[in-house]
């Protein structure tokens, strides 16, 4: 079954569009490179909103317009969210990321505001993954079924045939979600070049037209206010920036050039200047060649969301993320200092809104076998753990 999971054209290969929006959800740059015959609704010709574009005949009480309101919330307290939606309008199911721009300056903030969705359809994808599942589940009732007859064990007469079948069970669906991780990580990397290599080139060389046109302007026509055309340059270049920041974010080369630990101290680097006033420490101490890259991949991007959530919501005056060997597995602990938060109170997080970041915390330790686990009370700060038993790093498993 995993073979024919392995062979079959990944998500990678799935039908996607990446939009740039402006503050009012207005497209205006559509990348369709990938997109085949999908998404022939969305262009930046209409120069209207996402939503009227995705849905031409709609009220506006769909699912997409609730889900999109309730994202577009969430990025008051984060630089970007993901999540699934099946879509009863189109009768699809997407994957959707939206990130914002830095915080605008000066007076034409309005206009420098930017936003990067990505909408890829992965209906065909996802219906196969289940297909397999329900297949699994079925064949193990039916045996499970037949052990029970005993004049007819399928394995043995020693009462455990139960046991080894749901045993099998865990291990296959363990592959199973181990090979999801591993498609969305590579549709994250494919994603993240078509936005360096595609979106930041294409703007790049935009910029040095109006800089060549500029420089043409001055030189012939010197008693030229070209004050706007500077701005807007310097509002291109920012946007540039941007979108290789989300790129980077999107798949950190320095974790597949130089491996978690130094992805790890690079992360706590990058934490401590952007928060100069937060003390880190961090300590690794595990073996990287015994830790399997999509467990490294898992802890990365914990470690990742759990700093980003401490930077915008703990007021914390120090960190520790340590990431260490522990009865054979690993174990990844990201502690702060901060106000915290009564999980019971707040069971979606620290700002008691989405709760999107530890979900998905959550999911991407669980889908690589690992437990995750999150203490918090009032005042007395969050610890975020990740434990990876030494079974589930045993390539074999």
């Amino acid at each position: 079954m995993a073979d024919i999971i392995s062979q079959a054209p990944g998500p990678r290969w799935a039908p996607q569009v990446v939009v740039l929006l402006d503050n009012e959800t207005r497209v205006l740059s559509v990348n369709r490179s990938l997109a085949g015959s999908s998404f022939d609704s969305i262009s930046e010709l209409e120069e209207s909103a996402l939503h009227v574009q995705f849905h031409p005949v709609c009220d506006g009480k769909c699912r997409f317009r609730r889900m999109w309101d309730k994202a577009w919330v969430g990025l008051e307290s984060r630089d970007s969210i993901e999540w699934e939606l099946e879509d009863s309008v189109l009768g699809r199911l997407f994957r959707l990321n939206l990130s914002k721009s830095p915080e605008p300056k000066g007076v034409d903030a309005r206009r420098q505001r930017h936003l990067l969705l990505t909408v890829t359809d992965i209906t065909k994808y996802r219906r196969e993954y289940e297909s397999l599942v329900e297949q699994q589940q079925a064949l193990i009732r039916l045996l499970m079924e037949q052990g029970l007859d005993s004049d007819n064990p399928p394995f043995d007469e020693k009462g455990d045939t139960g046991n080894r079948l749901m045993a099998g069970y865990v291990k296959t669906e363990r592959s199973l979600n181990r090979q999801l991780v591993q498609a969305q990580e590579k549709e994250r990397k494919r994603i993240a070049s078509e936005l360096h290599d595609g979106i930041a080139q294409s703007i790049g060389v935009l910029k040095y037209r109006i800089e060549d046109a500029a420089d043409k302007l001055s030189n012939q026509h010197p008693e030229l206010d070209l004050s706007v055309l500077e701005e807007s340059i310097e509002d291109i270049k920012g946007l540039v920036d941007e979108v290789r920041r989300i790129s980077s974010n999107l798949s950190p080369s320095m974790l597949e050039d130089f491996g978690i630990h130094v992805a790890m101290e690079w992360l706590c680097k990058e934490f401590k200047t952007q928060n100069r006033n937060i003390e880190v420490n961090c300590a690794v101490r595990i073996n990287e060649s015994d830790t399997p890259e999509i467990v490294k991949v898992a802890i990365y991007r914990v470690a990742q969301e759990a700093l980003q959530n401490i930077a915008k919501h703990s007021s914390a005056t120090r960190v520790d993320a340590s990431l260490e060997a522990a009865g054979g597995g690993v174990n990844l602990t990201i502690s702060d200092n901060g106000g915290g938060f009564d999980p019971d109170k707040h069971p979606r997080g620290y700002d008691g809104k989405s709760g999107l970041g530890l979900r998905s915390m959550r999911e991407r330790v669980e889908a690589t076998g690992g437990k995750f686990s999150l203490k918090s009370a009032a005042k007395k700060g969050v610890d975020v753990c990740a434990l990876w038993a030494a079974e589930e790093l045993d390539p074999n498993q």
